[in-house]
């Protein structure tokens, strides 16, 4: 994920694109690519199951609030600016 000057833009990679979890809609599925932050969020994050390679699902997403999400068969609620700083692979991403 590339910022720059208040933008935002998706990298894309061999036909996938990653970008923040915060931007996944209700029902879609992607998996976790990188954990942006300070040491303690990051480990906050890893120690809730937020690990590079683990699938997560979003159950509830109603912005600008926190979305409900399915992590390693847990339900974790997460704030908008937490969510951003979770790149996940948006090209695996399916609705159900």
């Amino acid at each position: 994920m590339m910022m720059s000057k208040g933008r935002i833009s998706g990298i894309t990679c061999f036909g996938s694109s990653i970008l923040p979890l915060a931007f996944l809609g209700e029902g879609e599925e992607a998996e976790i690519e990188e954990l942006q932050g300070g040491r303690g969020l990051v480990r906050r994050l890893s120690d809730m199951g937020f690990t590079p390679g683990t699938r997560v699902r979003v159950l509830t997403s109603n912005p600008p609030g926190p979305m409900l999400l399915s992590v390693r068969n847990t339900r974790i609620a997460l704030g908008r600016g937490v969510a951003m700083k979770i790149l996940v692979n948006g090209g695996a991403g399916k609705r159900r």
